[in-house]
């Protein structure tokens, strides 16, 4: 955000788009620790009992800690089938992007 507004930036808008969540996304106890570590938000278990991580609930949260707003338009993609999932179906699984928007003064 620092950088955004040094270089003009006057209104950040976050959206946090579709990701694998955390009732979804296992990770070994390790990699749990160090990331909560660094943003405890992230910190989840899976939906089967074992060490998560929510990617978006710790993005929602830096966004928020610096004032950015956070639009949430966010779903499983391991749970929607019609959203492509790495850990759903494998090396078949399509690929998703991402952009940025830059809007001129209004």
């Amino acid at each position: 955000m620092e950088r955004m507004t040094a270089l003009g930036a006057r209104r950040v808008t976050a959206w946090v788009g579709p990701h694998i969540c955390g009732r979804c996304y296992e990770v070994p106890a390790q990699l749990q620790d160090e990331v909560a570590a660094a943003v405890p938000e992230s910190r989840s278990t899976t939906s089967w009992g074992t060490p998560g991580l929510d990617i978006g609930a710790g993005v929602r949260a830096q966004l928020t800690a610096v004032g950015v707003p956070v639009v949430d338009a966010a779903r499983c993609t391991r749970e929607s089938p019609d959203l492509y999932s790495y850990r759903r179906d494998g090396a078949a699984a399509g690929r998703s992007a991402g952009l940025v928007r830059l809007r001129g003064a209004a």
